[in-house]
């Protein structure tokens, strides 16, 4: 069974096997060239939700924690939904998470791929519940960061149309809000 304290021990293997080694397919940098520091700063949070109607998740967006940089809601009640109507659902959140200054994005355990994920080739779950994952991150900060690795090349093997759409829509969305502050 899949316990909160299991949860997290099991990203933080995730994050030091998978997110934090050099990768080649973005410019030798990890994959989330943050996450390391992140970590050892105590700045992520994780928890596993009640999934259902994500009340919890909404209370975490509408009172968010400043003295975290991350907040990676995970649910184990992924069969109740499609990748499609998971995928609907951040969709809808993203328009509340943009105005209190947040980045929602999440995998669910039936994607077939996840565009420019890295390698899971070095990683081995240490629980075998599956689960999908909401990440919650500091927009103001999560634009800057991307800002910090375009000058190195972080996003080079990106197409034109996945860099407008990862890159590009998250800091017109970040500016349109502050501007309408």
């Amino acid at each position: 069974m899949l316990t909160e304290s299991l949860l997290i021990e099991e990203l933080r293997q995730w994050s030091k096997s998978v997110l934090e080694k050099p990768n080649k397919d973005f410019n030798n940098l990890p994959a989330c060239p943050f996450a390391e520091h992140t970590w050892d700063t105590g700045k992520v949070k994780v928890m596993l939700g009640e999934g259902g109607l994500w009340s919890d998740l909404i209370e975490i967006i509408k009172n968010f924690d400043d003295k975290y940089e991350v907040v990676i809601y995970c649910g184990i009640d992924y069969d109740t939904m499609t990748e499609e109507e998971f995928e609907k659902r951040l969709r809808l959140l993203s328009v509340e998470t943009v105005k209190n200054n947040l980045w929602i994005m999440g995998s669910h355990p039936d994607s077939k791929t996840l565009e420019h994920s890295a390698e899971q080739i070095d990683f081995t779950p240490l629980s075998s519940q599956d689960y999908y994952q909401i990440f919650l991150q500091k927009l103001d900060t999560l634009v800057k960061a991307s800002d910090s690795i375009i000058k190195k090349n972080y996003y080079k093997n990106y197409s034109k149309e996945d860099f407008n759409e990862f890159v590009e829509l998250r800091r017109k969305r970040w500016l349109e809000e502050i501007t309408a502050k």
